[in-house]
C-alpha cells in the first residue's frame, strides 16, 4: 500500500531540515618530529691544506601554539622563544611542542568543535653559519609524521629541513639551497631527511633551519546544499498537486449535489 501523499511530503521536508543542520563536529590527532638532528663536514679538496670548519654566528628557536574559532568566540595563542617545551590546553583540544638542539616535536589534539576550528602547533630553529672553503655541509635528521582525523577540512603534519648557502669567488656570487620534507595529510610515515651545501674556493655563509608543523582546519556551513533545495522544491510541488486535486474533487462533489 502506497504511503499517503502528506506523509511523503513530511518525509521530504524532514530530510531537507536534516540536510540544513550543521555537520557533526570533527576531531583528530597530529604529530611531527625530527630526531638526531646533526651536521657533518666533508673536505672536498685534500690538497689545499684547509681543514673543514663551521662557525655558527647565531642560533634561534621559536614556537607557537594556537587555536581559533570565530563562532565560539575563542582565540587562544601561546608563543615560545628559545629551546624549551610547552604544553597548552585549548577550549577544543590541546597542543604541545618540544624544541631542542638535536630533536624537536609538535603534537596537536583537536576535540569536537561547534562549527569552525583552526588549530596549529609549530616549532622552528635556525642556525646562521660561516663555512670554510672546499667544504661540503651535510644536514640530516630522522623525521616522523602522522595524522588521525575525522571530518576535518584540512590536516597537516610536516617535518622539514632547509638550508641555503651564498659565496663569492673573484667577484662572482654563487647561491644554492635545499629543502627536504616529510608531509602527511592522513596516515603516518617515517623518513630520513638530508641536504647538502658545498663551498668552492671561497668562504660561504648561510642558514640551516629545521621545523615541525601540525595543523587542523575545520569548517561546516549551515547553508543548504543544492540537493537540499531540490528536496524542498519537490515537497512544495507535491503539496501543490494535492491541493489542486482536492479542489477539483470538491468542485465535482458540488456539481453532483
Amino acid at each position: 500500500m502506497l504511503a499517503h501523499p502528506l506523509k511523503i511530503v513530511a518525509g521530504l521536508f524532514a530530510a531537507g531540515l536534516l540536510a540544513c543542520a550543521p555537520a557533526q563536529a570533527a576531531y583528530g590527532n597530529a604529530t611531527a618530529s625530527l630526531d638526531n638532528i646533526k651536521f657533518e663536514l666533508i673536505d672536498l679538496d685534500l690538497t689545499d691544506n684547509i681543514s673543514p670548519s663551521i662557525t655558527f654566528t647565531s642560533t634561534s628557536a621559536s614556537g607557537r601554539l594556537d587555536s581559533y574559532s570565530y563562532f565560539a568566540g575563542v582565540n587562544e595563542k601561546t608563543y615560545s622563544s628559545g629551546f624549551e617545551s610547552l604544553d597548552r590546553v585549548f577550549t577544543f583540544g590541546s597542543g604541545s611542542l618540544q624544541n631542542g638542539p638535536t630533536s624537536m616535536r609538535a603534537d596537536l589534539h583537536a576535540s569536537p568543535a561547534p562549527r569552525d576550528l583552526s588549530s596549529t602547533v609549530y616549532a622552528r630553529q635556525e642556525l646562521n653559519f660561516t663555512l670554510s672553503p672546499s667544504t661540503r655541509l651535510l644536514f640530516t635528521a630522522q623525521a616522523d609524521a602522522g595524522v588521525e582525523q575525522q571530518g576535518m577540512l584540512q590536516s597537516y603534519a610536516i617535518a622539514t629541513l632547509e638550508g641555503y648557502l651564498s659565496s663569492e669567488i673573484n667577484g662572482v656570487y654563487g647561491y644554492e639551497q635545499f629543502m627536504s620534507t616529510l608531509d602527511r595529510r592522513t596516515g603516518s610515515g617515517s623518513e630520513f631527511l638530508r641536504g647538502a651545501l658545498d663551498t668552492g674556493t671561497g668562504v660561504g655563509t648561510g642558514t640551516l633551519s629545521a621545523s615541525t608543523y601540525t595543523s587542523f582546519t575545520h569548517f561546516t556551513s549551515a547553508v543548504p546544499e543544492p540537493e537540499t533545495y531540490g528536496m524542498l522544491l519537490a515537497g512544495l510541488l507535491v503539496v501543490g498537486g494535492i491541493a489542486r486535486r482536492n479542489r477539483r474533487a470538491h468542485s465535482r462533489q458540488t456539481r453532483q449535489a
